[in-house]
């Protein structure tokens, strides 16, 4: 297992309490479209109401990566995420780590359940068994990057990142 793991995991989870009160405060949202749903209104609502709190989660978990380099989480167990070669994380890196490590697969979920509240499953649409497929096996690679020995995660791949404790100098080989 790699050092920076448990840390790690502990960092989302502790993230993912906040990204439930994103959810929390749209809520309301969710009303409006269980209501356009139960008044026979399209999916297209639908999809535009479930994807609202995942897009919120990942500006704002982006935002705070390329302005400090870290969330409440990492920041909290003294992580930080830099580029591979140890500088700090723009913009744009920050949002695409995020868009495939937040966006993705809540996005993916929210479509499996709006696609089966439209018979999705029970028609058994390709599009959305493959979605429900994809949902559950995406987390688990994604987790299966962060603990083995290289400890760089699915998104941190993508993205050219890295995390690693938050004092180690910029130029020092990172540690995940």
């Amino acid at each position: 297992m790699h050092p920076l793991a448990a840390r790690r995991t502990r960092a989302y989870a502790r993230d993912c309490v906040r990204y439930l009160a994103i959810t929390v405060a749209t809520a309301p949202l969710s009303a409006l479209a269980e209501k356009a749903h139960e008044r026979g209104r399209s999916r297209e609502f639908a999809w535009v109401v479930s994807a609202v709190p995942p897009l919120i989660a990942t500006v704002v978990a982006a935002r705070g990566e390329a302005r400090s380099g870290t969330t409440a989480g990492k920041r909290h167990h003294g992580l930080r995420v830099v580029s591979a070669e140890g500088a700090a994380v723009g913009t744009g890196r920050s949002l695409l780590r995020n868009v495939v490590k937040i966006a993705v697969p809540w996005q993916l979920g929210h479509m499996v359940a709006v696609e089966s509240a439209f018979g999705g499953l029970e028609r058994r649409d390709p599009l959305t068994i493959t979605a429900a497929v994809v949902s559950y096996t995406l987390p688990a690679v994604m987790i299966a990057f962060v603990f083995g020995r290289q400890g760089r995660a699915l998104h941190d791949r993508i993205a050219g990142t890295t995390v690693r404790p938050a004092g180690r100098p910029a130029g020092s080989a990172p540690s995940s």
